[in-house]
C-alpha cells in the first residue's frame, strides 16, 4: 500500500525517510568517535553535517554493493580491497590493508545494509553498507556507499582503544569493482528453452496519453485503462515518457487477474536502449534460477533475489522462462523506494 502526505506529494516523504537516515548515520558515527551525546550537538553543526552525508547517498539495490572491490589508487597506504558477500539481511564484509610484503587481511565480519526507510525494500533500496572490524588497540568503521555502477566509496573511521594517545582519524577511498573470471570448461550441447505462452494486451504508444480519473492518474489508451498512478501525476508521466521512448506496444501479465510478474514489449520483442534519468537495476539472466527461501518462491541472481512470488511457484517458473526468452537484463522503476510502474529491458 502506498503511503501518502497530506496531498499526496511522495517526494517530501521520500526526502524524509533520506533526511531521517542521515541523522541517525550523523549521530552514530559522532558518537563512535567521540562519544559526544546528542544533547550536545548544536543544530547548526547537525545541519551541516547532514547536509555533506546527503550528497552522497542515493538509492542503490544490494546488489551494487556486493561483489570484491580494489582501491582506485594503487599505491594507498590504507584499505586496499573489500569483500561484499550475502544478501540484505545478511551480509558480510572482509577487508584488506596495505601491509609488506603483502596485503594484512583483516578478517570477516558482519555487514548491515541501510535503507531509506523502515517499509522500504532493502535488497532494492539500500543506500549505505556498515561493518565494524575490531582489534586488541583500535576499531575501525567502514560505510560504503554507491559512487557509481562499477564503483564505490568507502569512508573509514578509525578510533584507537590502547589509550596510546594517538588521534583518531577518518578517510576515503574509492574502489572499482573486479571481475572474476573462473576456468572454462567444456561446452556441453545446446538445449532450447522450451516455449512459453505469453498473456500480452496490445495498445498503441502513439496514442496513449495521461488522464485525471476521478483524482487518479492514469495511463489510457482511448478507452482501454492501463496504468493508474492514484494521484501522483508526476510518475504517470513519466512512464509515460518511457512508453513512447521505446515505442512499447504491449503490456504483458503472468497471473491475471491479481499478476505476480508484468513487463512490456516493442513488436513482441524485449526493449532496448537507455533512456536519460531511468533508474535500473541489472541483473544476468544466464545466470538467474528459481528458489524457495524461507517459503517464498523467488527468482534469484546468486545470492540475490530479483523477483518474489510468494507462494505461486508456476508463475515464478514461467516468469523465470519469459526472462531467458526474452533476455531480459535490467528491472527498472519509476518511483522508488515505492514504485508505481516498473518495466524490463535488455
Amino acid at each position: 500500500m502506498r503511503h501518502e502526505l497530506p496531498g499526496g506529494n511522495i517526494y517530501f516523504q521520500s526526502m524524509n525517510n533520506l533526511l531521517f537516515f542521515a541523522v541517525k548515520i550523523v549521530l552514530y558515527l559522532l558518537h563512535f568517535l567521540t562519544g559526544i551525546h546528542m544533547k550536545r550537538i548544536t543544530i547548526p553543526a547537525l545541519v551541516a553535517i547532514m547536509l555533506l552525508l546527503c550528497q552522497s547517498l542515493s538509492f542503490a539495490a544490494v546488489s551494487q554493493f556486493t561483489g570484491t572491490w580494489k582501491n582506485t589508487d594503487p599505491n594507498t597506504a590504507g584499505v586496499t580491497k573489500l569483500s561484499i558477500t550475502g544478501n540484505g539481511n545478511s551480509l558480510k564484509m572482509r577487508a584488506w590493508g596495505k601491509c609488506h610484503p603483502q596485503d594484512c587481511d583483516w578478517g570477516e565480519v558482519n555487514a548491515y545494509a541501510y535503507a531509506p526507510g523502515v517499509s522500504s525494500n532493502i535488497d532494492q533500496n539500500a543506500q549505505a553498507v556498515s561493518a565494524l572490524f575490531s582489534t586488541s588497540f583500535s576499531q575501525t568503521l567502514v560505510i560504503v556507499r554507491p559512487n557509481s555502477r562499477s564503483t564505490i566509496r568507502a569512508d573509514i573511521y578509525t578510533r584507537f582503544t590502547d589509550n596510546s594517545g594517538r588521534s583518531n582519524y577518518t578517510a576515503s577511498y574509492t574502489f572499482n569493482r573486479q571481475l572474476i573470471v573462473g576456468p572454462i570448461g567444456p561446452i556441453g550441447p545446446i538445449r532450447p528453452m522450451p516455449s512459453v505462452e505469453e498473456d500480452c494486451i496490445t495498445f498503441n504508444p502513439s496514442t496513449v496519453t495521461v488522464k485525471n480519473l476521478d483524482g487518479r492518474w492514469t495511463i489510457v489508451d482511448g478507452n482501454h485503462l492501463m496504468f493508474n498512478f492514484g494521484p501522483n501525476r508526476t510518475e504517470a508521466l513519466q512512464a509515460l515518457r518511457i512508453i513512447k521512448h521505446y515505442r512499447m506496444n504491449s503490456s504483458c501479465f503472468v497471473g491475471r487477474p491479481d499478476p505476480s510478474f508484468q513487463y512490456l514489449l516493442v513488436n513482441g520483442r524485449a526493449p532496448q536502449g537507455n533512456m536519460p534519468g531511468e533508474d535500473c537495476v541489472s541483473f544476468n539472466p544466464n545466470s538467474i534460477e528459481v528458489r524457495n527461501i524461507g517459503g517464498s518462491w523467488k527468482i534469484v541472481d546468486g545470492s540475490h533475489w530479483v523477483f518474489d512470488f510468494g507462494s505461486k511457484e508456476d508463475e515464478a517458473r514461467k516468469a523465470f522462462a519469459i526472462i531467458k526468452k526474452h533476455g531480459f537484463a535490467r528491472s527498472c522503476f519509476v518511483g522508488r523506494p515505492d514504485p508505481s510502474f516498473q518495466y524490463l529491458k535488455k
